[in-house]
């Protein structure tokens, strides 16, 4: 008897084999010297897979990440707000587990996909009024707010993972509070 994987596994199992093959060739060489032929035969998928699906590598890097983040993000305690210290805990988590792909990405000079990866789900979790704020509560939709965020909490992700992430999870959570509530004038601790 045959089984029956639904499309939705599917889609999902493609998505993850030329995503690790992706990561497998950039570990290897530069991501400029691979071509689509050579990902497609590492991920066991059709060219025409990848060209039905993606533009570019990149679009593969960022809709995997995309998901993975919010599968992670969907791990929050299940109050119906969370603060940012609880986030941003969460998120230096995950991507403490994350670091040699990031490190990868970095290396290929793709550091921008890790914040387009954080600005869609924090983008998201705003606007299911996930978030706690303790600040003022429309500055997450004043125009480039979230890129400001986004690009500085990435930065100092880049930096921590560079300093050989020494500090915990929660210690770069209360920075991050710190930083953002010296920014707006409120003077948390």
């Amino acid at each position: 008897m045959l089984l029956r994987i639904n499309p939705q596994e599917r889609k999902q199992q493609n998505l993850t084999a030329i995503y690790e093959a992706l990561l497998h060739l950039m570990s290897h060489k530069p991501l400029s010297m691979i071509s689509i032929t050579e990902l497609c035969a590492h991920a066991h998928l059709s060219r025409s897979y990848f060209y039905r699906n993606f533009t570019s590598f990149d679009q593969i890097i960022l809709t995997y990440q995309e998901q993975a983040i919010l599968t992670y993000f969907r791990r929050l305690p299940r109050q119906s707000k969370i603060t940012l210290p609880v986030l941003m805990t969460q998120y230096f988590t995950f991507m403490q587990q994350m670091a040699t792909t990031n490190q990868l990405l970095i290396d290929n000079g793709k550091a921008q996909i890790i914040v387009q990866t954080f600005e869609a789900a924090y983008t998201l979790l705003i606007r299911h009024d996930r978030i706690i704020t303790v600040t003022d509560s429309t500055i997450h939709h004043q125009p480039y707010y979230i890129a400001f965020f986004s690009g500085a909490v990435v930065n100092i992700l880049i930096h921590w993972q560079q300093a050989g992430m020494v500090e915990p999870p929660s210690y770069l959570a209360q920075q991050i509070v710190r930083f953002t509530a010296s920014h707006t004038g409120n003077g948390l601790k």
